[in-house]
């Protein structure tokens, strides 16, 4: 070729990724419209590595030998036509099945995770495929350079599973974004890769007052997420029941409650949690014996903590593998209760939070609220909310040979192992500041100020005591001021009265107090009890700067 020619010699190469469908010979019209949907689905999902993933489609078809199977061929598949490897791994799919009833010839494959997620309606997720070589697409996927993959059972609105995508990717945590787009894009065009909420039952309803059981837990778990800064909690029962059209040989888990904390910059990695969650309102318990984090603490009845949920071994398996492998740094706490409405019953309360947080100090914190919130619910042993607990410390072990736990820790609600909050010259300053800004605004929630300055009472404390700042609020007049986090109901009572002195009306004769749990959320401050917990959740949150009070007559 001379100096002068100009022709480029190489193909052009597009490394975009593509949706594609093969429409085949003999194919019915209701699954060509299938088809079209999964295709378009497909190809509106932009947020995929252009060149280590490929996505495919696999529908119950009747294989050569008149049994039941899955196939890939001829369905709508997505990839990038730059990655050779890919395409090998596709062009080597089509050539097998997943048997639905347990034989078939040499191109079939008995059982795998594409059946068990369709039997199931779960996903199967796998993580390191390197686990389960020795199977002829596993072999294939590895050869191709493919790590993991999960399996989505894919539903119409009216609950039927039509069949299962294959997600398989180079690295686990591009699995989590796939899923999220997909199921966004799938619903789009009338699919879902969750059952529908709707179906989501079991058979036999809850037994007794099940209705005040959870509205006590609505109001406790609301609170202990706000109040202390959590970045999620919920609380789930068990059941054996079937769902419509599910096996009723699983256990399952029901959700009955979920409540997200207030966004920080501390804990946006964390989001993926939330978002996962609020695709599953129902999930499998982990193994016969209930392996995982919940599964164990209702077996055991013991509450446990993992202070890791990304090294925990036990959530390797199904639609949990995805939570683990794409949450770090996040804790989890669960805690197993009973409600006097409900009778025997088990709720397991579930709460996580970054791991940078300090452990103790949240569950400490937590007990306290939900002893306060919960009046039904004890332990299944009988035991007061209140009481010392001994908490199960869950550890992933770093050798990969599965799960160890540390030695248990002694929680006391609202006791002396609460860590001390040291307020700091700076700290101080810096609180005050936030106060007078809140004052300028000339609103604090809708609470009104008045236009004289704040007044900062206990001026003079030593740099070293353990302080809490508290607003106080009444009608248009306002006290900033500091009391020790010793300080009992009446102290605080007290210290109002002097602040409001020449403000209280007497005509209005006696005067009750609310601190503030959230924005428009509002919670009596009526005994010790309550102001521990109320001083509880400054102590424990990074984003509590100081307590909101209001001060209210009492209307006879």
């Amino acid at each position: 070729m001379g100096d002068d020619d100009t022709t480029n010699p190489w193909p052009e190469i597009n490394p975009n990724r593509r949706a594609v469908w093969h429409r085949g010979w003999g194919r019915s019209e209701k699954n060509d419209e299938k088809n079209k949907k999964i295709l378009l689905a497909f190809d509106n999902v932009k947020s995929l590595p252009l060149n280590s993933i490929i996505i495919q489609f696999w529908s119950p078809v009747t294989a050569i030998d008149g049994r039941r199977a899955l196939s890939c061929s001829r369905n709508p598949f997505a990839l990038s036509h730059a990655n050779h490897r890919l395409w090998k791994y596709r062009t080597s799919c089509v050539k097998y099945y997943y048997s639905l009833n347990g034989s078939g010839d040499a191109r079939t494959i008995i059982g795998g995770p594409p059946c068990t997620a369709l039997r199931h309606h779960f996903p199967e997720v796998v993580l390191d495929l390197r686990a389960h070589q020795g199977t002829p697409m596993v072999d294939l996927a590895l050869e191709s350079e493919l790590s993991c993959f999960m399996m989505l059972p894919v539903f119409k609105q009216s609950g039927s599973c039509i069949g299962v995508i294959e997600v398989s990717a180079r690295l686990p945590p591009d699995l989590a974004v796939i899923f999220n787009e997909l199921n966004r894009k799938l619903k789009i065009v009338g699919f879902s890769l969750t059952p529908p909420q709707s179906l989501c039952r079991p058979c036999k309803g809850v037994t007794g007052d099940s209705k005040s059981a959870l509205c006590e837990i609505r109001m406790a778990v609301s609170l202990a997420v706000q109040s202390h800064a959590i970045t999620l909690g919920h609380v789930w029962y068990p059941y054996e029941n079937r769902c419509v059209r599910m096996p009723k040989s699983r256990t399952l888990l029901c959700r009955l409650a979920s409540y997200g904390g207030v966004d920080n910059q501390d804990d946006d990695h964390l989001s993926f949690v939330k978002t996962f969650f609020g695709n599953f309102r129902v999930l499998p318990l982990i193994g016969r014996r209930g392996e995982g984090l919940i599964g164990r603490t209702l077996e055991t009845h013991q509450p446990h903590l993992c202070r890791n949920i990304y090294k925990l071994s036990d959530n390797r398996g199904g639609p949990w593998a995805l939570l683990s492998a794409n949450v770090k740094s996040c804790a989890c706490f669960v805690i197993c209760l009973r409600s006097s409405h409900t009778g025997e019953l088990d709720y397991a309360f579930e709460f996580f939070w970054p791991q940078s947080r300090n452990h103790l100090a949240l569950m400490e914190g937590l007990l306290l609220t939900l002893s306060e919130k919960l009046p039904s619910f004890k332990h299944v042993s009988g035991a007061q909310l209140g009481n010392e607990l001994p908490v199960v410390d869950v550890d992933s072990s770093s050798s990969g040979s599965g799960t160890a736990e540390r030695k248990p820790i002694k929680v006391v609600p609202g006791g002396n192992k609460l860590p001390k909050v040291v307020v700091t010259r700076a700290s101080v300053a810096k609180r005050r500041k936030i106060a007078a800004d809140l004052h300028n605004d000339a609103k604090l929630d809708d609470l009104h100020f008045s236009s004289p300055p704040l007044t900062i009472v206990n001026n003079n404390q030593d740099d070293d005591d353990d302080l809490v700042i508290i607003i106080a609020v009444y009608k248009v007049y306002n006290r900033l001021f500091f009391l020790p986090s010793s300080a009992t109901f009446e102290d605080v009572t007290d210290k109002i009265k002097r602040e409001f002195e020449h403000e209280l009306n007497p005509v209005d004769g006696t005067y009750k107090i609310s601190y503030q749990v959230l924005p428009g959320m509002w919670h009596s401050l009526t005994d010790d009890t309550s102001l521990k917990s109320c001083v509880s959740s400054y102590q424990t949150s990074n984003n509590i700067d100081y307590i909101k009070l209001y001060v209210l007559p009492v209307v006879e």
